[in-house]
């Protein structure tokens, strides 16, 4: 099976299950934020395609958000301690013995913001899975490990599905014949969406070096 069928299989299963949406949702959240697996199978899109179920009210948004969350701190937690335990030698571990950028790039938003850099590597998806094992290997605090992880983590996951979200909201206004509404708001998701790459794109170059 193709990673298009596997994406287009589970979100199925999302919307054929909805009492098991949550737990589904946090092990995508998991994997995602787990090192190596996160590496090697994103799966940023399908996370932000369940927000389209969540605006057109097939799944709850509070059991995406809660599992997500709980999936995302739990997948954190684990890269930690596996920079925590194995130190160094992770860049021995492949696909990092393969791709030693990966690490680097983590090092080196790690040394630009510290603690906040378990933040910031949330939303950036080739930082996720690698920050959090960075944090293990200097030996971070775990206390304050743990709060920018839950803290970010609470957050991520609404950021994650609102354009999802907003884009079947805005395609029931036009079903539904108000397309003002509907335009104004499609108009809105694009150029926050529009703002977001542009400060990425200035910004991530920078911290990467």
């Amino acid at each position: 099976m193709d990673l298009a069928a596997f994406f287009d299989t589970t979100l199925r299963l999302i919307e054929t299950h909805r009492a098991w949406a949550g737990v589904i949702y946090g092990l995508m959240a998991f994997g995602e934020s787990l090192v190596v697996v996160g590496v090697l199978v994103p799966a940023t899109g399908m996370m932000m395609a369940t927000g389209a179920l969540v605006g057109a009210g097939t799944v709850p948004f509070l059991d995406i958000w809660i599992g997500g969350a709980i999936g995302a701190t739990l997948g954190d937690t684990v890269s930690y301690w596996v920079g925590r335990k194995l130190g160094p030698g992770v860049d021995r571990l492949w696909p990092f013995s393969r791709h030693p950028e990966t690490l680097a790039a983590a090092r080196n938003v790690f040394a630009h913001w510290g603690w906040m850099a378990v933040v910031v590597g949330r939303f950036i998806g080739p930082l996720r899975a690698s920050v959090p094992t960075v944090a293990g290997i200097t030996a971070m605090p775990h206390g304050i490990f743990q709060a920018a992880n839950l803290g970010s983590a609470i957050v991520w996951i609404p950021v994650l599905i609102f354009p999802g979200s907003a884009g079947a909201i805005a395609w029931g206004m036009f079903e539904k014949g108000d397309t003002t509404s509907g335009a104004i708001l499609s108009l809105l998701v694009l150029a926050g969406l529009g703002a977001a790459v542009w400060v990425l794109r200035r910004w991530m170059p920078g911290k990467l070096k």
